[in-house]
């Protein structure tokens, strides 16, 4: 896989592949598809990128899964406070 692939998925919003591409063997492609998936914001992230923040190899995958992983959940607590709103009217 490169790093192309990952911005292929990510403007697809491919979640499944960029889920599956935080296995990768490459540490570039993993921060990469951690990136892509905190960009993306998509709710499915949430525990491959919290598995992935605590357990990865290599520090700077866990620190792009880390900050990734603030992100979506940054997202949906935002989308939750809106849908409470929405509720209240």
């Amino acid at each position: 896989m490169h790093e192309k692939d990952i911005d292929t998925m990510r403007r697809a919003r491919n979640i499944d592949g960029l889920i599956r591409a935080l296995a990768d063997p490459d540490e570039i492609i993993r921060q990469a598809a951690a990136e892509a998936l905190g960009s993306v914001g998509d709710e499915r992230a949430m525990e491959p990128l919290e598995r992935l923040k605590f357990t990865d190899a290599d520090a700077e995958v866990r620190r792009a899964a880390s900050l990734a992983h603030a992100q979506v959940a940054a997202r949906l607590a935002a989308k939750r406070s809106i849908e409470g709103m929405l509720l209240k009217t």
